[in-house]
């Protein structure tokens, strides 16, 4: 074993200056941190050669500036909730549901010496449910695209991804995935406006502040490099896009026309913390607008989050349906063409335990349709691997008339445990 700098140097590496230090640095990004508490000895042979491999393996991607890279990162979870609704009538009931759920995804790709990045990316989400039949009723997405990108200018994306507005989005805040946006709080508590099943989709009110008419079905995108401290993205989704995106990609929807969006996001430092705003636009089907704004505030480790969306029909042509197309577009499910929604959201992160709070607020225009929804969230951290969730919320929804069947309002407590991967 011989010294450098006061480090000690493990095997090969010694020839070439590199210490216990920096090969431990380069052991991270494996994810191979279990090999820390070896303390490495001169008499430890063993130990030097788990150390001396790991590092081998990680040098290639660090030592050189191009090269194969390949990542992956994910979180399976078991989730378990309790909740109460109630219609008009008081009707109650009790039911208790268990969900698992799993997120993902995985990334290939050349770097080369220019620092530019060609590769592949594919998100996947897997969700069975305790009501589901069987592993047939269970909700399985992926979504693949490809990329190209440089630090000096940008990033472009072909393939099954969120708009650019959806991306640089800036809004209420969430700490588990039942959050705020695009919620799945529906997997416990029922809403009068929002149905989101294999067979039957209706979404009557915005489900988001955060444009995205469009979901993940194909589309092409560009982000530019920070310019100052700005940054701009631009998305086009030809005519399959689907209204219903909101779903998945997997929606049979087809739109007539092409969907467009721009967003723009900038970073300000106000001299307390940073201050993130972002601004978007879409244009859907020649006549669906949609323009949304965001702000959030970091100080250290405190965060607060607002934003607000607007969808508007222009003039008079593909005007808002009131009858069903098809057996999967039923009645008024056209209405959050014209609806808005806020939200908000407050943060705090200990560390190991972080908690948050948030609000949404949405309605359709000219009618009654309408959403509020509080959640309360907090995760805490065991180790590097397993988290515990525990997730407080409270849905109101009113429906297209007082009839009991399209109002209902109520509660639910959530606990869960997820593997990181």
């Amino acid at each position: 074993m011989n010294s450098l700098n006061g480090q000690k140097t493990v095997g090969i590496f010694s020839s070439v200056g590199i210490g216990e230090r920096e090969i431990k640095a380069f052991l991270n990004p494996c994810r191979y941190s279990w090999l820390y508490p070896l303390q490495l000895s001169e008499g430890g042979l063993m130990k030097k050669l788990l150390l001396t491999l790991c590092a081998a393996t990680a040098l290639p991607g660090v030592a050189a500036a191009h090269g194969f890279e390949f990542s992956q990162s994910g979180m399976a979870g078991v989730y378990y909730g309790i909740m109460e609704t109630r219609d008009n009538n008081n009707v109650s009931n009790m039911p208790n549901r268990l969900v698992f759920r799993s997120d993902g995804n995985l990334e290939g790709a050349y770097k080369f010496e220019n620092q530019t990045r060609l590769g592949v990316h594919a998100d996947y989400t897997l969700v069975f449910r305790q009501h589901d039949k069987d592993y047939n009723d269970g909700d399985w997405r992926f979504y693949p695209y490809a990329l190209a990108e440089n630090p000096k200018y940008g990033k472009f994306t072909v393939g099954h991804t969120y708009n650019a507005a959806f991306q640089l989005h800036q809004g209420a805040q969430e700490i588990t995935w039942i959050g705020i946006q695009d919620s799945n709080l529906p997997y416990w508590l029922t809403s009068a406006n929002w149905v989101n099943g294999l067979k039957t989709v209706k979404f009557a009110t915005p489900k988001s502040t955060n444009i995205m008419d469009d979901g993940r079905s194909f589309k092409f995108s560009y982000f530019t490099p920070m310019i100052g401290n700005t940054k701009f993205g631009f998305s086009y989704a030809p005519d399959n896009a689907s209204r219903r995106g909101m779903v998945s990609r997997y929606t049979s929807y087809q739109k007539k026309e092409d969907g467009y969006t721009a967003a723009m996001q900038n970073k300000w430092n106000p001299g307390l913390g940073d201050l993130y705003t972002s601004v978007a636009y879409g244009l859907f089907n020649r006549t669906d607008n949609e323009w949304a704004f965001g702000v959030r505030w970091v100080v250290d480790k405190f965060n607060v989050s607002t934003s607000y969306k607007n969808a508007y029909i222009d003039g008079d042509k593909n005007p808002i349906s009131t009858t069903a197309r098809s057996p999967h577009l039923p009645a008024y499910f056209d209405n959050y063409r014209e609806g808005e929604a806020w939200d908000f959201s407050v943060g705090y992160d200990f560390g190991r335990f972080k908690t948050n709070f948030a609000y949404l607020h949405s309605e359709a225009k000219n009618t009654r349709n309408r959403d509020d929804i509080f959640i309360q969230a907090n995760r805490y951290s065991l180790n590097e691997y397993f988290e515990l969730f525990w997730v407080n919320a409270y849905s109101n929804s009113k429906g297209v008339d007082r009839n009991s069947d399209n109002n209902n309002k109520g509660y639910a407590v959530i606990t869960g445990i997820a593997l990181k991967y």
